[in-house]
């Protein structure tokens, strides 16, 4: 197979694959919203490094290790899901609690997690998502020839994170905006229980797969 061909595939599968929106995305836009463009860069950077991760496992075959162990998928499962559900509940509980404060904004600006934390967090989320291992897999069954040369499977690795990366940027930018954050700040609540709400429902569905 041509390998120009083989990497047009990449490109249109997975930019296909990263807008689609899930969990990886949901967190990005949470994290704009609720306090700046820099810490939602680096849950940008988080979930790429996650997806570059998911492309050696793909590329380097070991992936193959959940078919021939179905105990570590299943367990992959549940800490994923249970994450999820985690940042659903905590979202929900935020919501709550910052209904009953006079200035919504001064409280989410007092308490600013590290950046190193907004980076696990979106690294975390991404690499115990099954839905991101199905895509790779799916990936790699479709586009990928016969016998993979270290050099194409890199260069693989290298787009697939860089799509990501510039997705999750945009997503940043966004939703860091002034009239982004201004339209969050009037309807702050609601928002927040619903995307608390869709994140513990992408927990359960993760651990029902």
């Amino acid at each position: 197979m041509d390998y120009l061909l083989v990497v047009t595939h990449v490109v249109l599968i997975w930019i296909l694959a990263v807008i689609t929106p899930g969990a990886n995305v949901l967190l990005t836009i949470n994290t704009a919203l609720h306090y700046d463009r820099k810490l939602a860069t680096f849950s940008a950077f988080g979930v790429s490094s996650a997806i570059l991760l998911w492309a050696l496992f793909g590329g380097s075959g070991l992936v193959i290790l959940f078919s021939l162990f179905p105990q570590l998928f299943w367990i992959m499962k549940f800490c994923g899901g249970s994450y999820l559900l985690y940042l659903g509940i905590r979202q929900i509980y935020r919501a709550r609690f910052d209904k009953n404060r006079a200035n919504t904004t001064d409280v989410h600006q007092a308490v600013l997690p590290s950046k190193r934390k907004v980076f696990f967090s979106a690294f975390i989320t991404s690499i115990l998502n099954p839905k991101t291992g199905f895509f790779v897999v799916s990936l790699f069954s479709v586009s990928m020839p016969p016998e993979i040369t270290v050099g194409l499977m890199f260069t693989i690795m290298l787009i697939m994170s860089s799509i990501t990366l510039c997705w999750h940027l945009t997503l940043a930018a966004i939703f860091s905006h002034n009239s982004a954050k201004g339209a969050y700040s009037r309807i702050s609540s609601l928002v927040d229980y619903v995307t608390g709400g869709l994140f513990a429902m992408f927990g359960l569905r993760v651990m029902m797969l």
